[in-house]
């Protein structure tokens, strides 16, 4: 058998589906191949942290001084100003 489908390994790790034919033959592969499994390992760690996140984990967002930092740099890289509409709109230093 070929590799496993990198979606087919996806659907494998969501385990939201019953599981057919196909997958019991993915899983025979995934027994004797080191790199299926690997993959297959890989997501389902992540669908597992994904699925026990928190409002704590995650992100917030930026305080004010950071999105102006970010602006001015972006605007000094390109060689524009910052636009008009940003209101976080200075020329002072960063």
């Amino acid at each position: 058998m070929a590799h496993v489908e990198s979606a087919h390994l996806v659907e494998l790790a969501l385990s939201n589906a019953t599981p057919t034919d196909a997958d019991a033959e993915a899983l025979r592969h995934i027994d004797h191949c080191t790199r299926c499994r690997d993959e297959l390992d890989m997501l389902t760690r992540l669908v597992t942290a994904a699925r026990t996140s928190e409002a704590a984990d995650l992100p917030t967002t930026p305080p004010e001084h950071v999105w102006r930092r970010i602006i001015r740099e972006v605007s000094r890289e390109r060689g524009t100003p910052p636009p008009p509409q940003c209101p976080w709109h200075d020329d002072g230093p960063g």
